[in-house]
């Protein structure tokens, strides 16, 4: 009897071994699959370049000048596109949005005006106007062209001011020309001046002739 007892514990430990063998073996089958799970619902989650999931499929996008009014139906698909408004609306790439861009608009006031009119496909493209130029490349704001007072070496462009010449030369320039312009105009004046002179005194003589003339005449009396 004293046998039994003995042998009970080495009977319960060799039973319980395999018990506990299988729960592990349970525990990791089950971590197996939701590994595997989560794997699935990640690829899910993907879609190839290009492509884009809204809802259950990966869809194709919508081309430019249209915009997307239905998800597509099968995965891969291509999704139901209607064109953007005409003059109004654009979409210059690839996309898979429901709306399309709005035309940009070339304020006057900012020195703008259109140089290409918006299309379904193309924003529009704005340049300045004549006389006003701007130097960055994403031009919102165009600056009226300096004028030169002292002459110009560049007219304006619409990318680049107006290049003038600088004052100090300007002057210099004048001042030699009212250095010549002195002397001419001296020279001028004294030979209008001689001229009245001589003039003058050629009639003084003429009257004094015609005096003894006169005087001749009336002692001949």
């Amino acid at each position: 009897m004293s046998e039994i007892w003995v042998l009970l514990p080495l009977i319960f430990t060799f039973i319980a071994g395999p018990l506990s063998a299988g729960g592990n073996v349970h525990m990791a089958d089950s971590d197996s699959e939701l590994l595997k799970l989560t794997k699935n619902i990640t690829n899910t989650k993907s879609c190839d370049e290009g492509m884009h999931r809204e809802h259950e499929f990966c869809c194709q996008p919508c081309s430019p000048g249209e915009r997307k009014k239905e998800d597509c139906d099968i995965n891969g698909g291509a999704p139901k596109c209607e064109l953007c408004s005409e003059g109004e609306e654009y979409t210059d790439t690839n996309h898979h949005s429901y709306k399309c861009r709005r035309c940009g608009v070339c304020d006057g006031e900012h020195g703008l005006e259109v140089e290409k009119t918006c299309t379904r496909k193309q924003n529009t493209k704005c340049r300045c106007k004549p006389n006003f130029f701007c130097n960055v490349s994403l031009c919102e704001h165009c600056n009226p062209c300096t004028t030169c007072e002292h002459g110009i070496i560049e007219k304006c462009t619409p990318t680049s001011n107006t290049k003038c010449r600088e004052g100090s030369r300007s002057n210099l320039h004048s001042l030699w020309a009212l250095l010549i312009l002195i002397p001419v105009s001296a020279v001028i004046y004294r030979e209008v001046k001689r001229r009245h002179r001589s003039k003058k005194m050629g009639h003084q003589k003429s009257t004094a002739s015609d005096t003894e003339i006169m005087t001749v005449n009336f002692s001949d009396l």
